[in-house]
């Protein structure tokens, strides 16, 4: 029976442990660089083009615009130096097929992180149609209002890890108008 069973799907398990292993070290490694580096100045150039110009053009009650904007400050090169540093390691070390896997899964979680922080800067985004997207917005921009806080784009469990979560801003309550009427009532709305 063993020899029946193709061999993309005996080694399927393995293939969906190194993606989700891969995004998880990929989003890990972005939260910390963003923590570390690009809110210090140690971080040098990625900590100027991104206060400069991310955190200048989306700020306190500016966090949205019709278009995103503030892709002169792009910092995504310097996230490009880890992943090229493990993955060049990784060639030697993993098989051809899970390396090839790693480096799908990279590539794909690299362009999810760039995607989402995009999507959560447009107006209208089409995925403010999704509660989980609109919980992930409002926690990226508690980052952008407080911006010690809240460092991942994609997975803040990661903060959490760190001791840097927030969470969303409490939006006042809206005052509800009471009738004098409605006073009178009791409990059951007698």
């Amino acid at each position: 029976m063993y020899q029946t069973v193709p061999w993309f799907l005996r080694e399927l398990p393995l293939f969906l442990i190194t993606a989700v292993a891969t995004h998880l070290v990929m989003s890990f490694a972005q939260t910390l660089m963003h923590c570390k580096l690009a809110h210090r100045p140690m971080g040098g150039l990625l900590f100027r083009n991104h206060i400069k110009f991310h955190h200048t053009y989306y700020s306190k009650d500016h966090l949205v615009s019709r278009t995103y904007v503030g892709d002169e400050g792009n910092n995504t090169p310097f996230f490009f130096i880890p992943v090229f540093l493990v993955g060049a390691c990784t060639y030697f070390v993993l098989p051809i097929d899970l390396f090839a896997v790693q480096a799908i899964a990279c590539a794909a979680s690299f362009y999810a992180h760039v995607f989402f922080d995009k999507e959560y800067h447009v107006e209208g985004s089409r995925l403010q149609r999704f509660a989980w997207f609109r919980r992930k917005q409002e926690l990226h921009f508690a980052h952008h209002r407080h911006a010690d806080s809240n460092f991942a784009v994609i997975d803040f469990f990661w903060d959490r890890m760190l001791g840097t979560y927030r969470g969303p801003d409490a939006i006042p309550p809206v005052p509800v108008k009471t009738h004098s009427s409605s006073l009178s009532m009791d409990p059951l709305g007698h």
